[in-house]
């Protein structure tokens, strides 16, 4: 009898997995999950005292985005790990995933009807574009991650559009009508109501948080790349190893960060 062998689960991205999840479940509870924009009545019933707006700023500066890119970075790790093993073995494992992005899109709509900050369709609308850059050249990879941090396709919304909207005539913003309209209806629209305008409007309004001036989604295209290259060169398997690596990129990513949280300060 033929056993087959299973590849021992690895356990830093277990933990990684974990602390992200742990992370974004954070964040959405200060943001009292209401998936977009809050009106000024909304902070003031949200904030009683100063020691609100002091962790909120905190969250904002250093843990909003942060989990997410964890998050998104992990799934193309694993999606690299999948398509690994899948051709391991000898299987043509992109059509699962493909099954698996189809999945995930449903569970993302169903998710959505109750919460319009839903990031699952979004994961399953660009995961697909992972199953073609599976071979695809490392160099090339790369400079395509560097295109996409370095924002180059919002500059190209921006140049098209004029203004950066794609999807939405105006900018969904904390005092624009659009805003006050929803926060009116969570106070006192039906479950219905809510699903119904979740499932529509509040698709459009994450499409162009996505796609739009905003571009989150290009961004997590790009987490999603750079977790498929660092499962391709074995990094978080043998993470101990690059250990010194981690720790010099670590510092001074830390610099870099305060850096640019000063001159991002310094412009206001």
């Amino acid at each position: 009898m033929n056993q087959q062998t299973t590849k021992p689960r690895i356990q830093i991205i277990d933990a990684l997995r974990g602390f992200s999840l742990a992370g974004i479940v954070l964040v959405h509870m200060v943001e009292n999950y209401v998936g977009g924009p809050t009106t000024e009545a909304f902070n003031e019933a949200t904030h009683v005292g100063a020691l609100d707006y002091i962790v909120e700023g905190f969250i904002q500066i250093v843990l909003r985005g942060k989990f997410f890119a964890l998050f998104s970075f992990l799934f193309g790790l694993s999606f690299f790990i999948q398509m690994d093993s899948g051709h391991a073995k000898g299987q043509h494992y992109e059509w699962r995933f493909l099954w698996r992005i189809i999945l995930l899109m449903a569970i993302g709509l169903v998710h959505h009807y109750f919460y319009r900050g839903d990031i699952l369709t979004i994961y399953a609308l660009v995961g697909i574009f992972l199953i073609p850059f599976y071979k695809v050249n490392t160099k090339v990879i790369l400079a395509l991650i560097a295109l996409l941090f370095i924002g180059l396709f919002r500059f190209v919304i921006f140049a098209l559009t004029g203004d950066g909207m794609v999807f939405l005539d105006e900018v969904f913003m904390p005092d624009s009508p659009a805003s006050t309209a929803y926060y009116e209806l969570l106070q006192n629209g039906s479950f219905t109501e809510v699903g119904w305008s979740n499932s529509t409007d509040g698709q459009i309004m994450k499409m162009e948080f996505q796609f739009g001036m905003f571009s989150r989604g290009y961004l997590t295209f790009g987490f999603f790349l750079l977790g498929l290259l660092v499962g391709r060169y074995g990094i978080l398997h043998r993470y101990k190893e690059f250990t010194k690596h981690l720790s010099s990129l670590f510092w001074g990513s830390a610099i870099v960060f305060v850096v640019g949280a000063g001159i991002a300060m310094g412009g206001f």
